[in-house]
């Protein structure tokens, strides 16, 4: 990144926080709180991220959600990550042991990748056909994945839910949190 798009970001970065922190002292934000009872300066915390612009993403579940069987879930498809949590495609669908051995693969049916757009938000690009069907998780992947859900139960305790994301080769994670089920 050059110097002069990083001190462009840095500025609207700093007028951003800058709105939300007048939005949280703003006169209804305050008339708000003293009709809760709380007379005190709000504390403001903000996460900053940088979007990836990933080949591939999706969810894995550290223990099967349906059956509560012990093995990995994967969800997965071409691009960012919400097409797969918004029902846009039928992702690929993989099931691993614990020690990483695939148990089950079926290719999903993926007719669209969310991409993000230059200077913020997203678009639903077309796949080409070649695409619609083939896995777009190849072995080392899928491995890294098993080690990663590995590594997070170690941190956070058994029984995670992860959102991932694969961008030129480096796998993020995005987002861990404890499964939750239609009857919990």
């Amino acid at each position: 990144m050059n110097g002069v798009v990083a001190l462009e970001q840095a500025s609207e970065l700093a007028e951003a926080l800058r709105e939300i922190w007048w939005s949280a002292n703003s006169d209804s934000a305050i008339t708000y709180r003293q009709k809760l009872g709380l007379f005190s300066r709000p504390s403001v915390g903000v996460v900053v991220q940088q979007l990836l612009a990933p080949e591939t993403a999706g969810v894995l579940f550290t223990r099967n959600p349906i059956s509560g069987a012990d093995e990995r879930v994967i969800e997965a498809s071409w691009g960012l990550g919400e097409a797969v949590v918004a029902g846009l495609v039928i992702p690929d669908h993989v099931c691993l042991s614990r020690q990483g051995q695939v148990r089950e693969r079926q290719a999903g049916y993926k007719t669209v990748a969310i991409r993000p757009v230059a200077g913020g938000g997203t678009v639903e690009e077309e796949l080409p056909a070649e695409l619609v069907e083939r896995f777009c998780l190849d072995e080392c992947q899928l491995q890294a994945l098993n080690r990663l859900a590995g590594r997070c139960e170690e941190v956070f305790g058994p029984g995670r839910d992860l959102e991932w994301a694969f961008e030129r080769g480096t796998l993020h994670l995005l987002q861990c949190r404890a499964i939750t089920t239609a009857g919990s």
